[in-house]
């Protein structure tokens, strides 16, 4: 499965399957984007919340998981060792999976059995190969968690950024 993104700016962003079927919604009003809100659609084309990441920059980053009706320091949800360039969250099921955290794409994997379940392929303007918008790839066998997938992965893009910057300047 391909979850098309319509923009770069993943904090700003619709994100559709490859029928161009709205799945997720994904906004950060504001100028200094402080509150990232995850909105999954149904077959109605409504949004519903099932996700809020309330950013900070001198305490911990908060995220809100309406699966779980609570709110989580988001280094707990997605653990980062010192120096390491992944992340690690339980899923729904239990099982711990491994983001990948790379400039250029980040992938997911089963911790267990090394079984990559996603890739974000960035945006290709077609210069040496097809162009295509920023998209990830969803294994077929991680469909159960595609909501702790994409609000994970949007967190992960933030830290990937964030270590660009503070590399950088």
């Amino acid at each position: 499965m391909h979850l098309i993104f319509s923009t770069s700016n993943y904090l700003d962003a619709a994100i559709s399957d490859e029928h161009g079927r709205k799945l997720y919604t994904i906004s950060t009003p504001g100028i200094f984007g402080r509150k990232t809100t995850i909105r999954k659609h149904g077959h109605k084309g409504e949004g519903d919340v099932i996700g809020v990441i309330t950013w900070h920059a001198f305490k911990n980053t908060r995220i809100w998981l309406q699966a779980t009706d609570c709110e989580v320091d988001a280094k707990s949800l997605l653990k980062q060792k010192v120096f390491s360039e992944s992340g690690t969250f339980t899923g729904p099921d239990g099982q711990t999976y491994k983001w990948k955290l790379r400039a250029t794409n980040c992938s997911l994997k089963a911790v267990d059995s090394g079984v990559e379940l996603a890739r974000y392929h960035g945006r290709n303007f077609g210069i040496m190969s097809p162009s295509h918008a920023p998209y990830l790839e969803v294994s077929s066998s991680a469909a159960h968690m595609l909501d702790y997938i994409v609000i994970t992965f949007i967190y992960a893009e933030k830290l990937i950024l964030d270590l660009q910057s503070a590399s950088s300047g």
